[in-house]
């Protein structure tokens, strides 16, 4: 599930540093910490046996393995310029697989613009077609999501789900194909959409080319979800990385102990007992390679692998919602709220409910005039609303310059917060 931090930084301020700092789901932290527990144990347990069990002869030659293998580490396993490049491969790849996944918009707008009609049959002809390329998601996403497997680990889950009926799935049954059979239901929809223009339902060959240019859009990102599960990157390529940076901090273990013996050629000028650069620099390379583990198979199960389920249960609910409710008639045509004004004069919110800030649940009409002043709209911040019945909106300090009293006072509007929470969470049902 890909965790959403946005919201922790909405501001460049040193407590939103913080808050993003100390997240653990997800985190760095939660990525490294266990294997940073593990080496430095072993690392203590190597340097109690060098400090009280090894004897002088085989303390020198401790030391010596402690010269050779510090010596000369960075430049032989160059870490930087590895991650540097794979990393960078990686975060590309995902984007392309995210942007691949999916979504139906616009193919549902498009259905419930250009297929017009409110009779029972035009609005089955809308929702199969939804239906099937949901559908068809599913079928793709289910091979290569270990999410969507367990949810639909048969066909017939898939029509217990209510993606497909019994009808389609022995149709489905009957296609053989020794490879896949994921371009079944897009052929289901171009036929579909073939014989709505031949009777009239589509009113013209460029529009019905329109939405088959979405539906092929659509089809074509999954199909280079396929190819990226198909082709994976080069075994080689993430084994060298993987390899290369824990044969590193295993080096590590012996070569940034601390020489404590005294008349020792190489003695430490401090003695620590816990490598601490070491630890720091075992948390960023770690938790670097750790970034490209996560995003190497984004159809996985870890923290920040894509949400499939939700990519499905979304397209299918957005997409029969827009059919339905987008191909009926549009709102009547009337004058804006702008049309007499002289000056356009979008409003802001007014209002903070903090005692830092100047609360104006009580401000009057009359009082707007007060407003212009710059030390009070240095104190404007938006805010959400929370713990507030209404909010006053008032417009911009630039507009209101050039109104008269009469006018800021007709462009005062309350607005009634506690009813749209209510709207809200009715809608949400």
């Amino acid at each position: 599930m890909t965790i959403s931090y946005n919201l922790d930084v909405s501001s460049t301020s040193w407590k939103s540093f913080l808050r993003l700092l100390l997240r653990w789901r997800g985190s760095v932290w939660k990525a490294v910490f266990s294997q940073l527990i593990v080496w430095t144990f072993v690392y203590l347990i190597i340097s109690l046996i060098y400090r009280f069990v090894l004897t002088e002869a085989h303390q020198k030659v401790f030391e010596s393995l402690v010269f050779y293998f510090n010596t000369g580490i960075d430049s032989h396993i160059p870490l930087t310029f590895m991650l540097g490049f794979f990393v960078s491969f990686v975060v590309g790849r995902w984007g392309s697989i995210l942007n691949g996944i999916g979504w139906i918009d616009n193919s549902a707008v498009c259905f419930a613009t250009f297929i017009r009609g409110s009779d029972t049959e035009t609005r089955i002809l809308r929702r199969t077609l939804v239906r099937y390329m949901v559908l068809t998601q599913a079928l793709v996403l289910r091979d290569i999501s270990m999410q969507v497997r367990k949810r639909f680990p048969t066909l017939d889950t898939l029509e217990a789900a209510g993606l497909i009926t019994k009808a389609e799935l022995n149709k489905l049954d009957d296609i053989y194909d020794p490879y896949s059979r994921y371009w079944s239901p897009i052929q289901w929809c171009y036929s579909l959409l073939y014989d709505a223009r031949l009777h009239g339902k589509i009113p013209s060959d460029h529009l019905l080319q329109k939405i088959t240019d979405e539906i092929q859009v659509f089809r074509h990102g999954l199909s280079s979800l396929l190819k990226y599960d198909w082709v994976p990157i080069p075994l080689l390529y993430p084994q060298i990385i993987f390899f290369s940076v824990r044969l590193y901090f295993l080096i590590c273990l012996v070569g940034r102990q601390f020489v404590v013996r005294p008349g020792a050629l190489h003695r430490s000028e401090v003695d620590l007992w816990l490598p601490v650069v070491t630890m720091i620099q075992f948390t960023v390379y770690v938790g670097w390679m750790k970034v490209a583990e996560a995003l190497l198979n984004p159809m996985g199960e870890d923290d920040d692998d894509l949400e499939c389920n939700y990519v499905i249960d979304k397209n299918l609910i957005t997409g029969l919602t827009l059919v339905d409710q987008g191909g009926k008639k549009s709102p009547d045509l009337e004058k804006d709220f702008f049309w007499n004004d002289e000056h356009v004069a979008l409003s802001i919110v007014w209002n903070q409910p903090s005692a830092l800030y100047i609360h104006s649940l009580d401000l009057l009409p009359s009082q707007v005039k007060f407003l212009t002043t710059d030390n009070v709209f240095k104190k404007i911040i938006f805010s959400l609303v929370k713990n507030i019945k209404t909010i006053t909106m008032i417009p911009h300090k630039s507009k209101l310059s050039k109104m008269d009293e009469e006018t800021q006072q007709a462009h005062v509007r309350i607005v009634n917060v506690e009813e749209h929470n209510n709207r809200h969470k009715s809608q949400r049902k």
